[in-house]
This record gives C-alpha cells, sequence and structure tokens, in this order.
C-alpha cells in the first residue's frame, strides 16, 4: 500500500480523530465515531509500517494514534464522578427504561392479589386453610397490627428492609429463569390476598388498609420493580433480538444490577417507613400521605433524569471499552 495514496484517501478521518482526540470530553456520538476512527487508524498505521515505516505519513499517522490511545485509556474520572453517574444516569434511566414492564407486573400483581382475596373471602372453605375459626380471629383482631408494634423501631425498620432488599435482589438475578421470579410474585399476591380476607372476616377491612398502605405502596413497588428487571433478564436470554445472545444478556445484565443497587437503597427508605411510620399513633391518612408522597418522589426522580439520559442517547451500561465490542449475529 502507497503511503502517499493512503494519506489522500484518509487524510480526512485521520484529521477527524487528531481533532477528537484534542477535546477534554466527548458525547455519546462523539465517542462512537472516535472509537471507529481509532480502529481505523490503527490499522492504516499497520498498513504504512510494514511497507514505508520511515515515512512522513508513517511519523504523522503514528503521532495521531498515540496521541489518540492516550485520550482512550486517560485515568478514568474519581469515585465523585462514578457516583453521580450512578444516581444521575445510570440508575434512572434504568428504572425509566422498565416503566412499561413495571406497569404489566403490577397490573398482574394487584389482579391476583384482588382475586384472590374475593375468592377467598367468598368461600370459607378456603380461608379454613390458614387455621380455625378463633386462629384467624386472633390474627385480624390482634396478631396483624401487632405485628408491627411488638419490637422497637429500629430493629424492626431494620429487619424489614434486610428481608426485602434480599427478596429484590433475588429477583433480579434470579430473574433470568423467568420461573423464581413468577412463583415468588404470585406468592406474594395470593398471601396479600388472603390476609386482606381473613381481616374482612370479622370487619377489620380498614385495619388492613391503614396498616399495609403507608409502607405497602413504596414496599411493592420497589419489590415489583425488581421482578420486571428479573424478568427483563430473562427475555434478554430468551429473546434477544438482533444481537448474539451472551451479549444482550450481559448487557442486560450489567444494566439491571444498577436497579438491584439501587432498590436496597429505596426498601432501606421504606423499612424507615414500616417501622416508624406504620405503628405510629399519627392519622392514617397522613401515613399513607407519607407512603404516597415518598414513591411519588422516587417516579419523578426516575422519569426526570432517566427521560434526559435516555434523549441524550445515554446507556446504563458499561462503557464499550469496558464491556467489551457489541456484535451483531447474522447467524444461528
Amino acid at each position: 500500500m502507497d503511503p502517499n495514496l493512503l494519506a489522500e484517501l484518509h487524510g480526512d478521518k485521520w484529521r477527524e480523530l487528531s481533532m477528537l482526540a484534542k477535546k477534554n470530553s466527548l458525547n455519546p456520538a462523539q465517542t462512537h465515531r472516535f472509537l471507529d476512527l481509532y480502529r481505523d487508524a490503527s490499522k492504516d498505521l499497520s498498513r504504512i509500517m510494514t511497507v514505508a515505516p520511515d515515512s512522513l505519513e508513517a511519523a504523522r499517522l503514528s503521532a495521531i494514534v498515540h496521541r489518540s490511545r492516550n485520550h482512550l485509556s486517560a485515568v478514568p474520572a474519581g469515585g465523585l464522578s462514578g457516583f453521580s453517574r450512578f444516581f444521575v444516569i445510570s440508575l434512572p434511566l434504568s428504572i425509566y427504561r422498565l416503566r412499561w414492564d413495571f406497569l404489566i407486573v403490577a397490573a398482574c400483581f394487584l389482579a391476583v392479589a384482588s382475586l384472590a382475596g374475593i375468592w377467598a373471602g367468598m368461600h370459607p372453605e378456603v380461608l379454613e386453610t390458614f387455621g380455625d375459626h378463633s386462629f384467624r380471629k386472633q390474627f385480624a383482631e390482634h396478631d396483624f397490627v401487632d405485628y408491627y408494634k411488638e419490637n422497637p423501631n429500629g430493629f424492626f425498620a431494620v429487619g424489614v428492609w434486610t428481608n426485602n432488599a434480599w427478596i429484590a435482589v433475588q429477583f433480579v438475578l434470579l430473574g433470568i429463569t423467568g420461573v423464581f421470579v413468577v412463583s415468588g410474585l404470585f406468592s406474594n399476591a395470593v398471601n396479600v390476598g388472603f390476609s386482606g380476607a381473613m381481616m374482612f372476616e370479622f370487619d377489620r377491612g380498614s385495619d388492613f388498609f391503614w396498616y399495609i398502605l403507608p409502607h405497602g405502596i413504596p414496599e411493592i413497588s420497589c419489590i415489583i420493580l425488581a421482578a420486571a428487571a428479573g424478568l427483563r433478564l430473562f427475555f434478554a436470554w430468551v429473546v434477544p433480538g438482533p444481537q448474539l445472545r451472551r451479549n444482550k444478556l450481559a448487557s442486560e445484565a450489567r444494566s439491571l444490577l444498577t436497579v438491584a443497587g439501587g432498590l436496597v437503597i429505596m426498601l432501606f427508605i421504606s423499612g424507615l417507613i414500616e417501622g416508624f411510620v406504620t405503628p405510629n399513633p399519627i392519622p392514617p391518612t397522613l401515613k399513607i400521605a407519607i407512603g404516597v408522597l415518598y414513591t411519588a418522589a422516587v417516579i419523578a426522580y426516575a422519569w426526570y433524569f432517566g427521560k434526559r439520559a435516555a434523549r441524550a442517547g445515554l446507556s446504563a451500561d458499561l462503557d464499550e471499552h469496558q464491556a467489551g465490542y457489541s456484535i451483531l449475529a447474522t447467524d444461528r
């Protein structure tokens, strides 16, 4: 390959690469362009070095590639930058991407819980499988409410948080199985429905809602979000689209693990609500309002930052040079 001819053909690309390598920061489109130009320039340099290593074109292109390599392998931003990216881009964007999955899973969960409660309420023999009349009466009139008051607030809050966080992380990590998430969500919905049926059996329906809604709205929302993330991971494996199955699964897993980390934080606040607000003697409407406001704040946060990141073309996944290049599947 004649170095002069190669310089004439690709000189514009070399100059563009040189200009991008001098920039302090690149937007997503510029980053992709920079990587493409760097790969092409590296190939051109290899060709020139095999035929004319002492030519001016070799020296010129070598300097451009060297500067670009330094730009590409520069020291990454510090921990504060990573912390900011997590809360401003990765977490809200991951949640925003799951908005439709969340709505579908939430609708299914509420439908199962409602149907289970109505069915159990209309069939006394179903409720008898939980215990005899005296057991159900004790549960409805004492145990359900006492559960939130029998332990110190702080101890109870931490216990609830660790249990719910563990469930959420399992739903995300084991979502690849599909079955684990569906069965776990179904059993939780049925338990909620049956508990409500036992409360209504002894005219304690108001207690059921007063005590379960303040923390239940944010808590169940987090669990449903975890289930939605897990099912997204399952479908990434089953229906990978145009990407290789392993690439699609790896990309979704890296992004959705962000959701698991965020849910641990969100469930901690939900645990504080359950430990300190739910058993508090303040008006029930105020307790429910606290849970609703917290959930609305999380939705607003994910919507604002997530939508902004999506419009900017950002990704919750790792950068290309960290995660490896994506390969489109042309044949399976």
